[in-house]
């Protein structure tokens, strides 16, 4: 691709005779590769305008950025919102690979992992091919591809796109994402908005401009496209509102109200009924709890939209194996449950706290989880409150330090146990903290550790483990006989 007509589809006056072909694009100048298009973007952690000359020195054919000059040697075009030109260049260049795709987006503050995993089984048990972009991992061309962000940057994505083969993509789209521009290039044919709870706050700054920047999806669905959105919040309903007044768009609801066109009732342990028009449906829950009926809905009624019927996804549904660290299950030599649980926010604990609560009756309930560093702490005493209501005991930890001290760390979240509470325990090392629940838990109880799910640990601690699975395991093995 010869560098002036991608400017002219980013509309870049290119006053230049010269016109090089461009190789690649990137906003990362160690990246840089000789003729790469090099996009300069002012980050919060950096200024990509100060690594414009070590583009150049790296083969830059050209730069793109948000000053009217550099000094730094070369092909030099001002322009504004590099970010969002970036996303567009990517998508532009791979020869907008979302085209040849059914796409999906799911966004939500909750449930995106499970709504998203819940769907591609029952795109592909019903025979259509599904990529999935996500949190746990991505998956394409029937490969698994380690993900390091809900959402990818916006090359990755469309390189992503560019390789699969597959005839429907599904991804999670997270605010973070949204916020970045990195869907830029990319049209819709559907859209799913499961909720809009507590999070982030240290990033959008109000929960108005969080349900903005969630919002913002729905502007990508095509002409025509299906916007899936659950009424179960003021969040959902505001949504269902605004969009239901735009005649370009097919709007499709689901919740626990008639009016609903997918409204579940008497959700079980085990099942829940579904109606939608004329039909009464029991549907198996994969995963417990009245918000993973939700989730499992949302699937459905996507599903629809594709073409499968709701008899076939409740079919395909039975042989659902589960989620990495989503209610993760794993019962000890002397029978107690473990459960291993993404859970991070205010709502999602309380949601999945309530169900494993639920499933351990009369018997002792034990909670560890932790915060992590440089994250929205308005949060915190909310999340301890609900597991000190919840437990029997409640263990606090480390989750990641992400740059501050662990003695920082456990201070912030004594700080933040609500006065006149009991007490919970703080065990800073997070496989300590494990170890010392599973120890106390008699026989046959609870212990739902959340927070890190399916996560490798990223810092070192006293046992030997990679991640809270592993961690339960290896205290399993240590203590085998004593069990």
């Amino acid at each position: 691709m010869n560098l002036k007509a991608l400017l002219s589809h980013l509309h870049i006056a290119a006053n230049t005779d010269k016109d090089p072909i461009i190789t690649g694009i990137t906003s990362h100048s160690k990246k840089v590769e000789p003729g790469y298009l090099f996009f300069a973007i002012s980050g919060v952690q950096a200024d990509g305008h100060q690594y414009i000359q070590e583009a150049f020195e790296n083969g830059a054919a050209a730069v793109v950025g948000e000053y009217r000059e550099t000094s730094a040697s070369g092909l030099y075009f001002y322009a504004k919102d590099t970010k969002r030109l970036l996303s567009l260049a990517a998508s532009y260049f791979y020869d907008e690979p979302y085209k040849k795709h059914k796409m999906t987006g799911i966004t939500g503050t909750n449930g995106k992992t499970t709504t998203s995993f819940l769907l591609q089984h029952i795109l592909v048990s019903h025979g259509i091919s599904t990529a999935l972009f996500g949190t746990v991992h991505h998956f394409i061309n029937t490969k698994v591809v380690k993900s390091s962000h809900t959402t990818p940057d916006p090359v990755t994505l469309q390189k992503m796109l560019r390789e699969s083969n597959d005839e429907a993509v599904v991804m999670e789209v997270s605010s973070h994402g949204l916020e970045q521009n990195r869907i830029e290039g990319i049209t819709y044919n559907q859209a799913i908005f499961l909720n809009l709870t507590h999070d982030h706050l240290d990033y959008h700054g109000t929960m108005e401009s969080y349900y903005q920047c969630k919002a913002k999806l729905f502007s990508y669905i095509k002409p025509k496209g299906t916007a899936i959105i659950c009424s179960e919040g003021s969040y959902g309903k505001r949504l269902i509102q605004e969009l239901s007044s735009k005649n370009t768009l097919q709007v499709w609801t689901y919740g626990k109200r008639k009016t609903d066109h997918f409204y579940i009732e008497d959700v079980g342990k085990n099942y829940f009924n579904l109606v939608h028009e004329t039909m009464h449906v029991t549907v198996p829950l994969p995963l417990p709890g009245d918000y993973n009926a939700l989730n499992t809905t949302a699937a459905i009624a996507a599903a629809l939209d594709y073409g499968v019927p709701i008899k076939d996804s409740i079919n395909y549904l039975n042989t659902f194996q589960g989620i990495p660290g989503r209610f993760e299950e794993l019962t000890l030599y002397n029978g107690t449950e473990v459960i291993i649980d993404y859970a991070h926010t205010p709502d999602g604990v309380s949601q999945v706290l309530e169900a494993a609560r639920n499933k351990a009756g009369s018997r002792p309930f034990y909670h560890v989880f932790g915060f992590r560093g440089n994250r929205d702490v308005t949060k915190r005493s909310e999340m301890i409150s609900i597991s000190l209501e919840y437990s029997d005991e409640t263990v606090l930890t480390v989750d990641d330090l992400d740059g501050v001290t662990t003695e920082q760390l456990i201070q912030e979240t004594t700080e933040a146990i609500p006065v006149g509470t009991h007490s919970p325990t703080v065990i800073s090392d997070r496989t300590e903290a494990i170890f010392y629940a599973l120890r106390k838990a008699p026989p046959k109880s609870v212990v739902i550790i959340t927070g890190k799910g399916p996560e490798n640990y990223k810092e070192k601690y006293q046992y030997p483990s990679d991640s809270d699975l592993s961690t339960v395991k290896l205290f399993q093995s240590l203590n085998k006989a004593a069990l």
